[in-house]
């Protein structure tokens, strides 16, 4: 990613500024200088801002973007071009703000262009969607391109110095390593399912192992001491429960066989005594019915007599019972006719009068027939009377619109010459205003050269000054070192080196005695003496090393302020004598005052003719809408005066309510007209129609009543003949003999009843007799108290079968269950056997106590590190090497970075460095690690870099290292800023970005040295 353009608008001090990268061509490293609070960093912030909505360090807010100074009702954009590899964007990021006079925030706004074909073509236009493009677009998140592209204040040496849980951070976003902790953290969870489902095996089959029934045998409750994990003991042991359980079923059976064949035995004579019993019995009380029965056969007989004389009269019945049914036919049939009779004449009259009725009504047909041919011709106008009465009231309220229209029109007709006259055929003149404003534009520029100039001319002048004052300062520290050599030469430097040898000579003196050899010099000890006086020689060397000190001291200050002396003198060579004397600034402001004053009047003048204009513009639309709501009114006029006059020519009536009630009128006689004509048609038509059935239902009648005498006469005929047959001579003997009849169905149940309950009886005591014959009935109850007795053993040893059977399924349920298990287990605890022993490598238990993810990471670091002591060892000449510190512990361990010291042949904490030579391992860190990067993700293109850090705090010659580095990714084609306050810098970098502050607002400006 590399610069082009960055556009500025309300962005911190720069409240409409450009900066055209595209002045960084060949120089590929470039420095951007400016006085504190002028705004240099805040150009990193709008880079960052433009591409993340972010500021370049976290400590700053979108919010803390926005100047103070800007108008209130606009907003804060940044607009930034880049190139990416052959593709350039632009970016346009407006900032949320709150517009004066507004309760709620306007939000925020997002777009992004690409240049394709001459032009730039929108690829996103929201805020959400965009980030995501730009992000999967450059290959990296804002905290990426803060360690990539741009190293901020504040953050330049957090990596180096930071703890390696926060390396951790860092390297597991730029490597995206998250995915690592994710394998691992996913077999974890695997691994932790297996063994939590591995474990409620075991407790599925420790319950199961406890079920198990022992069937109270010793051995079998012994081997219940097992413990569940024993597996294969378990599997062992498991077929001697089967065994046992087998062994006892089988003596119950036997058991239970044996007590059963007693049991039938016993069942059997008890049901067989109880039959004998029962039949005994029965056969008593059958005797006893058969005897009561026989005392009513008399009476039977009697009835069996009577019912054969009722058989006889039975046809003779019947006849009679059907003459006496065509007698009442034949009333009923005469009594009809008379009813028809009286009927027939009553609807004979009744249709005459409705004839009568009829032959009037259509005296009246003539008139009736007028007022049906006005109903149909007006039909059409009645159904549509809403639309006639809304014509009528129209004509007039149109015809007053109208009018108003007119005046309107002739109103507004008026006010466009008026405004024609004031515009007066003028025209805005913009290109003027650009003139000016392009004059305005030298004009500041030349004023703040020269307010520059006055402000170099200060500068200049306090230079000198303190020039002045070195001079004197280096004179006075001359002459004090003078002084201290004079006081240092005169000192007598005899035996000095001695001082701190007094303990050493005590000792020799006092090992050696008169006549020894000296240790020293070989030759013989006369005498053993005090020759030196120490406390002399204290004061001596105590004054000499005063002195040392003392000219140590001023001679650094002497150098300082040599050195100091150089830096003036080189700024004061940089002052030009013409721009010094070029200061009035006074004649221009009052030129620029000019034309602001004629800016301003042009401007209102093409605010007013724009004004004009547009009322003008206004003002001709409303004259051509009036004009057109004239035509629409004139129109509406002619149809409301046709649609009128056909209502009045065919109607005849100029008023519509007036029709419509005559209308009305109309259809309601036409319609009681017809009502009564179709009535009296429809009486007649009734009438007609019931006098036919009347008179067919007469006719059916009498041919019935015919009918009917005529089977009476044949019925008294057979009468005579069927009683002479039985011999009744008079009616009397029939019917004395018909009455008994109803009692007919009684007297055959009796009979029926009295044989069946005979037979039956006689059966039955047959039978019984036969099996009770020379049979012995023994005591019942005796025999059940042994049958009971015996089927009691023989249920309790059919409960103890049933429980024991029971407990046999339950066990083998339970020994299916636990072979089941424990050939689940095996087969788990194999397969998974190797998925446990990775888990814990990746989850940090081994040798190093690193989990993948760490593993991982350190494989990062350390070829990071292999490239930045490559420039690491360039800039302190091969003294320092930065190391990855090898301590095993638990964490994210691995990631803390030491310093080795070619000096000591140690390492040594990262702290311990100075200030500068913390800069410069922070430097190459950074640059190594954006090199890994970029090797590691081919999306990522690192065409520039941004440090705004450190230089301050190294020496000329490390600076120069430093800057050497620095200048070597020129060769690799990066474009390299730099902020600093350094001048070393300015000497060795020629093209300057200068950030320049006036009061509140910053500009910025390319510069070449």
């Amino acid at each position: 990613m590399r610069p082009l353009t960055l556009n500025l608008n309300n962005f911190g001090p720069f409240l409409k500024e450009m900066i055209d990268f595209n002045n960084v061509k060949d120089n590929q490293l470039f420095l951007i200088s400016g006085k504190t609070g002028s705004g240099k960093t805040m150009v990193f912030d709008a880079i960052v801002y433009a591409l993340f909505g972010e500021a370049s360090t976290k400590d700053r807010k979108e919010s803390d973007l926005r100047s103070h100074f800007a108008d209130s009702k606009t907003p804060m954009i940044v607009e930034f071009e880049f190139k990416l590899r052959d593709h350039i964007f632009k970016i346009v990021r407006q900032g949320a703000f709150i517009k004066e006079g507004n309760k709620n925030k306007t939000l925020g706004q997002l777009a992004i262009y690409q240049y394709e074909d001459n032009e730039y073509n929108l690829r996103e236009s929201k805020i959400n969607t965009g980030n995501q493009f730009i992000r999967d677009l450059l290959g990296v998140n804002a905290e990426q391109f803060r360690q990539l592209f741009i190293l901020p204040q504040g953050e330049f040496k957090r990596f180096l110095l930071s703890k390696s849980s926060e390396k951790q951070e860092i390297l597991r976003t730029l490597f995206n390593s998250q995915r690592f902790e994710e394998i691992q953290k996913h077999l974890s969870n695997d691994v932790k399912e297996v063994r939590e489902q591995i474990e409620k095996r075991f407790n599925m089959l420790e319950n199961n192992w406890h079920d198990i029934e022992t069937f109270n045998d010793e051995l079998l409750t012994e081997y219940k001491t097992i413990n569940a994990r024993q597996t294969n003991r378990i599997m062992e042991v498991l077929p001697e429960f089967k065994e046992k359980a087998r062994k006892i079923q089988q003596e119950i059976k036997e058991k239970k066989s044996k007590y059963k064949d007693e049991v039938i035995s016993a069942e059997n004579n008890l049901n067989y005594n109880l039959k004998l019993e029962e039949a005994l019995t029965q056969l008593k009380e059958k005797q006893l019915q058969y005897e009561q029965l026989l005392l009513v056969d008399d009476e039977i007989k009697k009835k069996i007599q009577l019912l054969n004389e009722i058989y006889e009269v039975r046809p003779l019945a019947n006849l009679l019972e059907s003459k006496e049914t065509l007698t009442l036919k034949k009333e009923k049939s005469i009594k009809d006719i008379e009813e028809k009779e009286k009927s027939i004449n009553t609807l004979k009259d009744k249709s005459h009068e409705n004839k009568k009725q009829l032959e009037k009504h259509l005296q009246s047909s003539d008139i009736l027939e007028g007022f049906r041919k006005y109903v149909e011709k007006c039909k059409l106008f009645y159904d549509k009377a809403s639309k006639y009465r809304e014509a009528y009231h129209q004509r007039e309220t149109i015809n007053k619109a109208y009018k108003t229209l007119e005046e309107k029109v002739k109103t507004q007709k008026q006010l466009l010459d008026d405004l024609a006259k004031k515009l007066n055929h003028r025209k805005s003149d913009y290109k003027k205003v650009e003139l000016l404003n392009a004059q305005i534009y030298n004009l500041n520029n030349e004023i703040k050269e020269l307010k520059q100039n006055e402000l170099k001319k200060i500068e200049f002048e306090s230079l000198q000054n303190r020039k002045k004052q070195k001079l004197t300062d280096i004179e006075k520290f001359h002459m004090q070192l003078q002084e201290l050599d004079d006081k240092y030469s005169n000192i007598d430097k005899t035996n000095i080196d001695l001082n701190n040898k007094k303990d050493i000579i005590a000792k020799v003196q006092s090992a050696l005695n008169s006549g020894d050899t000296c240790p020293v010099c070989g030759n013989e000890v006369h005498s053993i003496e005090q020759h030196l006086d120490f406390d002399e020689l204290t004061e001596r060397h105590q004054a000499l090393t005063a002195i040392e000190e003392q000219h140590k001291d001023i001679k650094e200050k002497k150098i300082k302020c040599e050195s100091e002396l150089n830096y003036l003198n080189e700024q004061i060579e940089k002052f030009s004598e013409e721009e010094l004397n070029n200061t009035n600034y006074h004649e221009l402001e009052k030129r620029i005052d000019y034309k602001y004053d004629e800016k301003e009047n042009l401007e209102k003048e093409n605010e007013e003719i724009n004004q004009l204009k547009e009322q003008l513009q206004k003002n001709e639309q409303t004259y051509h809408t009036l004009e057109l709501y004239m035509k629409n009114k004139q129109h509406t006029l002619r149809e409301n005066d046709i649609t009128i006059n056909d209502f009045e020519h065919n109607t005849e009536f100029d008023n519509v309510a007036m029709f419509v009630k005559d209308y009305e009128s109309n259809l309601e006689k036409i319609k009681k007209y017809d009502n009564v004509f179709n009535k009296l048609e429809q009486n007649i038509l009734n009438s007609n129609q019931q006098l036919s059935i009347e008179e067919n239902s007469k006719a059916y009648l009498e041919s019935s009543l015919k009918e009917l005498k005529n089977d009476l006469e044949n019925m008294n005929l057979k009468i005579d003949e069927e009683m002479d047959r039985i011999g009744f001579t008079q009616f009397e003997q029939v019917e004395a003999t018909i009455v008994k009849v109803a009692d007919k169905d009684k007297i055959e149940a009796e009979v029926n009843t009295y044989n069946k309950e005979k037979q039956s009886l006689e059966l039955v005591i047959t039978q019984l007799s036969e099996e009770t014959k020379n049979k012995k009935l023994e005591d019942s109850q005796h025999l059940k108290e042994i049958y009971q007795q015996k089927q009691q053993v023989l249920d309790k040893i059919a409960t103890e079968l049933s429980q024991h059977e029971y407990k046999i399924d339950f066990n083998q349920k339970k020994i299916n269950e636990i072979n089941s298990i424990i050939e689940t287990l095996e087969k788990e605890l194999k397969a998974q056997q190797e998925v446990f022993q990775l888990a814990e490598i990746l989850s940090g238990k081994n040798d190093q106590k690193l989990t993948l993810e760490n593993y991982v990471l350190i494989y990062y670091l350390e070829r990071i590190l292999a490239q930045a002591n490559q420039r690491l060892a360039l800039m302190t000449g091969q003294r320092y090497q930065l190391t990855r510190r090898e301590q095993i512990s638990q964490g994210y361990s691995g990631l803390e970075i030491d310093v080795f010291d070619s000096h000591s042949n140690q390492s040594r904490h990262i702290s311990s460095l100075s200030g500068g030579e913390t800069f410069q391992a922070s430097l190459a860190l950074a640059l190594g690690l954006s090199e890994v990067v970029q090797q590691e993700s081919g999306g990522i293109a690192l065409d520039s870099m941004f440090v705004d850090e450190g230089f301050g705090t190294l020496d000329q010659e490390t600076l120069e290292t430093a800057l050497d580095t620095l200048l070597s990714l020129k060769s690799t084609g990066r474009m390299v800023g730099i902020i600093s306050h350094v001048s070393e810098l300015k000497q060795r970098i020629p093209l300057i970005l200068e950030v320049s502050t006036e009061q509140y607002q910053s500009t910025t400006q390319f510069k070449r040295q």
